[in-house]
Formats: structure tokens, sequence, C-alpha cells
């Protein structure tokens, strides 16, 4: 595979598939398995070698011919039911029900081992596969498979014709020619075809929403019927290269003649569902029992509370702004250097433009239809901290810009979410439109309205930007408030308890030490919320330039405090690169995720030549 591939898959979804899951919960979940009718696993696999290396090959999403055949044995001997495509769909329209411990076997990108190395074991343990073919290598093109696999390594579609006639294979598409990147920024940024408004570097503009809907759907009606004519079948699926994929290319997806999507990810699929169903990924040569550990954690992850402990940087896209690209790369590498010796997961980035007269928001950092582009800088500073650093990157947009200057943000939130498919999420600014709500349990009619207009912004954006997002993203929606008045904070619950009900969450930034009294306040109502209502909250504290030593203990302090409460989710506002060395040497016990010693660098100091 080259290179983007791999940063792709291993950074936006491979990192996440399989979190560690306790052997009591794999218990406990054992009976809920077995019986739930429409649930099945998906596990994709992609070439198989006789010489893959037990670890450190050089294609880590290879697997041995050895230990395929260990695995599809232990499928018998410990009662999984190998299903076929055809069954999802019956499924899927509630025309029968799948077996239990149901589990679906596929092969991306139409490799000669498929033919060679998996099909004679199929045939032997008599196993149903599914292999989604790029038909354009199939038809030729062969430059992208020879760098990805070697040359010579493309399935011929004899072969798939002799395969699919045993009656063990089904074929899918897995596109014509989107297995790609293509010209996503000004800045050069390579990113997944199939959900990627493509950079048009000769004319300096973006590919227009009728173009690349145009593109997708041409693509995928070409990759249909040449399956259709080749292997004399009715192709219903795609499954998305890098598993990229979102609702709008999804509904393309239907338009083509595809009603079927599969992505990568970390939920387990019901077939009755009409989504896009997920998909589980074979790296690193597993054995038998790894990927039965890796198929029950799938499992497992739709079930149980994700208790992902969540360190978040907040950060103003102003401080990126530069008089040409090699600025703005300077800046960002040292940003993220920086960033990533944290060892923080989160990025929440402010990415409008605010006027130095009045305040109010003038432009912002990407394309979109209402507003001037102050520069163009959230799509490059998104993609290298997913890949670079695997931080999950939220943008962050402000009420005000609907309620007091009267624009659509649902559009704007829709605009930025087309222009950035990987972004993890929305997060409203509430500013000071919900104050009054916070202060008091019971609210008047003019506080209602004002309460009822930004959920139903939140609500707007949730629905509109999502729909460009990529599936696997796993995309949040979320509200921020700041807490920085000396009263009752009453109502706070109530709002906690809405957004919880839509799965939202809740920003909260406080500054502990100016605002130590309505911090205590806060601790106190933290102590009576429930695990789920806690899992829904993240605490941010605000950062200020003068704070001194005694500031910094504080803060410290604090963090502990919210820990003492099992807040699993914190962090800072308005890192700037100017504090980021104070921020990484006095709040790094609190804000990193780094759990050894050993790893820790501090980017701030320069090694002498005796220790390098």
């Amino acid at each position: 595979m080259n290179f983007m591939i791999k940063i792709l898959l291993t950074v936006s979804t491979a990192s996440i598939l399989f979190p560690t899951i306790q052997c009591h919960a794999k218990t406990e979940l054992k009976t809920a398995i077995e019986n739930q009718e429409y649930q099945f696993v998906t596990m994709t696999f992609h070439d198989v070698r006789d010489d893959v290396e037990k670890s450190g090959d050089k294609d880590v999403y290879a697997i041995s011919t050895r230990n395929l055949a260990l695995y599809f044995s232990w499928l018998k001997r410990e009662g999984w039911n190998p299903i076929r495509l055809e069954d999802v769909w019956l499924a899927r329209q509630k025309k029968k029900t799948l077996p239990a411990k149901a589990v679906l076997i596929t092969f991306d990108d139409g490799i000669l081992s498929n033919y060679t190395r998996v099909y004679p074991l199929l045939k032997e343990y008599q196993i149903p596969a599914v292999f989604a073919v790029v038909t354009s290598w199939a038809n030729g093109n062969h430059k992208a498979i020879d760098d990805a696999y070697g040359k010579g390594n493309a399935l011929n579609w004899v072969q798939m014709r002799e395969m699919k006639k045993s009656g063990l294979v089904e074929f899918v598409s897995h596109s014509d020619d989107l297995h790609k990147g293509i010209l996503a920024n000004p800045q050069n940024n390579v990113q997944p075809a199939a959900i990627t408004r493509e950079y048009l570097l000769n004319e300096k503009r973006y590919e227009t929403d009728d173009e690349y809907r145009k593109r997708i759907i041409t693509d995928l009606k070409k990759s249909k019927q040449i399956l259709d004519h080749e292997l004399g079948t009715d192709t219903k699926a795609i499954f998305w290269p890098y598993g990229a994929v979102s609702k709008e290319s999804e509904e393309l997806a239907t338009i083509a003649g595809l009603p079927m999507s599969f992505s990568l990810g970390n939920v387990a699929t019901l077939a009755d569902s009409v989504r896009t169903y997920q998909r589980g990924l074979i790296m690193n040569n597993p054995s038998p029992e790894q990927i039965h550990d890796e198929m029950i954690n799938f499992l497992t992850y739709a079930r149980l509370p994700h208790k992902e402990r969540q360190s978040v940087v907040g950060f103003n896209l102003v401080e990126m702004e530069s008089h040409n690209n090699a600025g703005f790369d300077f800046k960002l590498g040292k940003f993220l250097e920086n960033i990533n010796a944290l060892k923080s997961n989160v990025l929440l980035l402010d990415v409008v433009h605010r006027s130095a007269e009045n305040g109010k928001v003038d432009a912002t950092y990407f394309p979109n239809s209402q507003l001037p582009i102050q520069q163009d800088l959230l799509n490059r500073t998104l993609w290298q901290a997913n890949t670079r650093i695997a931080n999950r990157v939220l943008a962050m947009l402000p009420v005000g810009l609907e309620t007091l200057q009267h624009y659509d943000l649902a559009k704007l939130a829709a605009d930025l979410v087309k222009n950035n498919s990987s972004v993890n999420g929305i997060v409203l600014n509430a500013e000071n439109e919900l104050d009054c709500a916070i202060q008091d349990q019971k609210t008047d009619a003019i506080c209602k309205q004002k309460v009822d207009r930004v959920f139903s912004i939140l609500d707007q954006i949730k629905e509109q930007s999502a729909f460009y997002s990529n599936i696997s993203t796993n995309y949040q929606s979320a509200l921020k408030i700041d807490l920085k008045n000396e009263q009752q904070i009453n109502g706070l619950n109530a709002i906690l308890k809405q957004l919880e009900q839509k799965d939202n969450h809740l920003y909260l930034y406080i500054d502990p030490v100016r605002n130590s009294n309505i911090f205590k306040i806060l601790l106190n109502k933290i102590r009576y919320l429930d695990d789920q209502e806690k899992q829904h909250l993240v605490v941010n504290f605000k950062i200020h330039s003068e704070m001194d030593e005694k500031d910094l203990d504080k803060y410290h302090l604090g963090y502990q405090a919210l820990r003492a409460l099992s807040i699993q989710r914190i962090g800072l506002d308005a890192y700037k690169i100017a504090n980021a060395k104070t921020i990484h040497q006095k709040l790094y016990q609190d804000l990193s995720l780094n759990d050894s010693p050993v790893m820790y660098r501090n980017p701030f100091v320069v090694e002498s030549k005796e220790t390098r």
C-alpha cells in the first residue's frame, strides 16, 4: 500500500477499532451476542502471503497463509457461522434472520493472492467470502496495485469468474478509480477521493457540489456496470476505499445502484439497518485467538459505555496566519510538535476570524458560501493533526453568527464539513445566550425562547453537517458554555440532561483562579451527576498570559479535583505558541495522556550531542 493509504487507515480507523476490553465484559455479553437476530461481525483482510513476518512485516495489513487457514479452522471448530452478503441483504429487508455468531469474511483490493491462496482455503473449509474489486485495476490500470503489492499481483476476470462459479464467492465494488488520494487544499495535501472536494490547482478553486456528485456517481455506475457485465451478477454493495464514506456519498452510491455500503469502523453492525455497515480491519498478521479477541471487542464496543479519557486543547487558527504557505507550514509544524509532546488527544479549533474593531466575526478559515475566507487554513491543520499526531479535531462556531449577525449557522457548518470531511465534530459556542438558564432552574418566557433557539441551532448544525462527515470518524456535536458569573448554576443540570438525551456533549469553560467560588459550586454539582452524565461533560480551564506560579498551582489542584470526581475529559483554552512552553512545563502532569516516563519528551529543551 502507498504511504497515504497506510496513514489514513492506521490513524483514522485502525488505531481505534479494537479497544481493550476486560474478560468479564466478554462473558457478560456472550448471551446477547448469540441471541442477536440481525447482528453480524465483518472482518476485512487484504493480501495473503506465505512469508509474512510474525511482526514488523513490510505490509501491516497482510496475513500469512498459515494464520488464515488456522483462523478458518477455528471458525468451524468454535461454532461461528460465516454468512454471505446476500444473507445480509435479505436480513436487511426482514426476509430472514441471521444465525448466532454470524461473521462476514471480506477481502479488499482484488489481489492475486485472493485466487492463489484464499480461494483454495475457502473451498477446503467451505467458507463463503466477499471480494471487493477496484475495476480499473482489473481492467489494466496496474500502476496503483503494482505500487501497493508489486507487479503481477492483480486479480483478472477469468480467475474471478472461476471463483464466482464455486458458489462460495461474491464480488462487490471497491470503486472504479476512487482508490486514491486527490488534492484537497492549496497546501497540497492528498485525501480520499470518495469524500473530498478536489482542489483544482490550475483554477485555484474547489470542485463544486455538482462536479463532486457527478464524479462519484459516474465512477460507481461504471464500476457496477463492469462487474455486472464481466461476472453476470447484480452487484449491490460498495466497500469504500480506506473506509472513507459520508452520508452524502452513501446516498450517491444508492443512486448509482449500490444500496449496500461498507466502511471501516468500530461499531457492531445490524443487518436490518439502512446505514453504512462497519468492518473490523485485520492488521499485523494476527493469530486466530487474536482475531477472536478483535471480533468480541467489535461486538462489545457497541454495548459498553465508551469511557475514553480525553485531553482537550483549545486553539485559535488566527495563530496560524502567515504571508505564505512556507510560513504557515513552519508554524503548524512547531504547533503539532508541541502538542504531540504534550500527548493530549483532542484539538478544539476556533475557525472564525473576528474584527479588531467590533469583535464581530468577519471571515472564516475554511471555504464557505456566506463569509469571506481570511486564509484557507483549516483543512491542512485538521489533516496534519489527524495523520501526524493522531488527534481528534473539533471545530468551534459562535452562536452569535446567527442570533446577532443573522448568518445561517447550519449551512455554514455544512460548508465546513463538506470541505473537511475528516473533522470529528462541531462545537457551538453559546456565548451569552444561555446565561439566564444557567443561573436558575426556572426560566421565564424570554429565557426559554433563547434556550429553545440555541438548541434548535445545534440540532440543525448536527443534522446538516453530519451529512458530509466521514462515517468512520464518530462525529460529535457539542455545546460550549462559559461559567463566568459569581452566581448559582442551578440550571446547568437541566441543560446537560437535554444534551445527553440527544447524545451531544457539554463543554464547560471556567477560570478556577479568578472564579474560584463558582468552580467550587461546579464541583459540588458534579458530585451528584451519574456516570452517563459525566461521560457527556468536558471541563476546560481558561488560561491567561499573565498567570503566575500560584495560578498554575491552582490549575493543578483544579484538575486533580475533577479527576477525583471521575471527570475523564478535561482540557484548557487559549493555548498559544507563546505560552506553549509554560503549559508544557507546569501542566504536563495534568493534561498528558502519556503513562510512560520513558516516553516523555520536552520539546523546549535542546538535546546536547552527548545525549542524542
